[in-house]
């Protein structure tokens, strides 16, 4: 697809509270020009989970003339295939838009879509640092299985969530908000929708994949190894971040960046591996092929 103007790149957190330092937004034109950081429309200094949600839908979703990519570097979904369910002998659903609507009942926009309730509703399923469930395991979806095989970056089952490199509260809080978000005729979630005719896109990325298309391996600590990783994206100017920098900011320009290079090509939006059972339950990462 060739006909995006704007690319949106957000390092999500599923972090308790309202306002978040690990929330960054960043987007770049078409062409070669350097990511922007976007600052909250609240004028705070930190972005909201339900705040990001409502800018995606509503100003993002209403520019005339425009059209945006958005990748959320964040899971839109949970582990299906491997057992015939999400969570087995539970009540959730069997498809993942119905799994969102049921995540979203327990993580509501007042609380900022915080995944906590869900885990607590379904904690034999989990393993936190106080607990191990009965029913545990270190499941993940297939995209995810490909991601290690093919070597574009390690992945954590959404089921785990010890240390830093855990996503599985991200992963329910943006369940949560795609719920929101799937409600405005203007938005399309790959590749859950039609997205042929949508003013905004918004597909799940893995930052790490990213960083390793620019050429880097780990954490972006220093404006250096930015400045590398963005030239081999094609984008010929640094950011200007300012005191702003930390690896949340350049993983948000990193994503905008990647998503302008690799959008153009079809091979990203037909992965061999999405099948239509994928699509409907498990869903797809953005540039895992």
């Amino acid at each position: 697809m060739t006909d995006f103007t704007h690319f949106i790149g957000i390092d999500w957190t599923g972090a308790k509270g309202k306002r978040h330092a690990g929330l960054a937004v960043a987007m770049c034109e078409a062409g070669e020009g350097a990511p922007k950081m976007i600052s909250p429309p609240s004028g705070k200094s930190r972005w909201g989970r339900a705040e990001c949600a409502s800018w995606i839908s509503g100003k993002l979703a209403r520019r005339s003339g425009e059209r945006a990519l958005v990748g959320i570097d964040s899971s839109f979904g949970m582990p299906f295939l491997d057992e015939g369910s999400y969570l087995a002998g539970t009540d959730l659903p069997d498809d993942v838009k119905s799994l969102w609507a049921h995540v979203a009942g327990l993580c509501p926009e007042d609380g900022d879509f915080y995944g906590g309730p869900f885990v607590d509703a379904y904690a034999e399923h989990y393993l936190r640092t106080d607990y191990r469930g009965r029913h545990y395991s270190r499941r993940m979806r297939v995209p995810e299985q490909l991601a290690v095989e093919s070597g574009a970056g390690p992945c954590e089952s959404v089921f785990h969530l010890i240390g830093p490199s855990q996503v599985g509260m991200s992963g329910l809080s943006t369940m949560a908000a795609l719920h929101h978000l799937d409600a405005h005729g203007n938005v399309a979630i790959w590749p859950f929708d039609d997205v042929s005719d949508a003013r905004v896109v918004i597909v799940e990325i893995y930052a790490a994949a990213f960083a390793a298309l620019g050429g880097h391996r780990g954490k972006i600590r220093d404006r250096d190894t930015l400045k590398s990783i963005l030239n081999a994206l094609g984008t010929a100017r640094m950011p200007r971040l300012g005191l702003d920098f930390t690896d949340h900011a350049a993983d948000a320009c990193v994503t905008a960046a990647a998503l302008r290079q690799i959008a153009p090509d079809r091979k990203y939006w037909n992965p061999p591996a999405l099948s239509d059972r994928v699509r409907a339950t498990e869903g797809w990462v953005f540039g895992i092929v």
